[in-house]
């Protein structure tokens, strides 16, 4: 997790015949839909979650200043059927800053957005994805 959040479902052959479907016959598709979902509500949700300008954390912690750069470098990928990501390119002096955001230093309390901005998405997948294969016809 360097550099972001990454989502992967990957299912073997064998999940696939135990729900009686041939080579995952749309069940994929669904499920793709299904994290492509929750991974642009969880872009959504971290961005509300990061430090930001005027943030009360800045005026608790003096040293550190939000500058938005953070919340704006977050974006959404996706890498592969079934695997999305959430990235954040912002740097300070050559280094991905978001870990020593998220975890604190000796100098700055840990403002740990990654996790609860995966708290209020986790419910969510399982959800989205339900929804899909609804709508798919594969599960009532």
């Amino acid at each position: 997790m360097a550099n972001g959040l990454t989502l992967k479902v990957d299912f073997s052959d064998n999940y696939y015949k135990k729900l009686g479907l041939k080579n995952g016959n749309g069940f994929e598709d669904a499920l793709d839909k299904g994290l492509e979902h929750s991974m642009s509500d969880a872009e959504n949700i971290i961005k509300r979650e990061v430090p930001r300008p005027g943030h009360s954390m800045s005026r608790s912690v003096p040293q550190y200043k939000p500058t938005g750069n953070l919340q704006r470098s977050i974006h959404k990928t996706k890498k592969q059927k079934c695997s999305y990501e959430l990235r954040s390119n912002a740097r300070s002096r050559g280094v991905l800053y978001w870990p020593f955001v998220n975890y604190g230093t000796s100098k700055m309390p840990a403002n740990p957005f990654l996790t609860r901005t995966v708290n209020k998405i986790a419910p969510k997948v399982k959800e989205y994805v339900l929804e899909e294969l609804a709508a798919m016809g594969i599960f009532d």
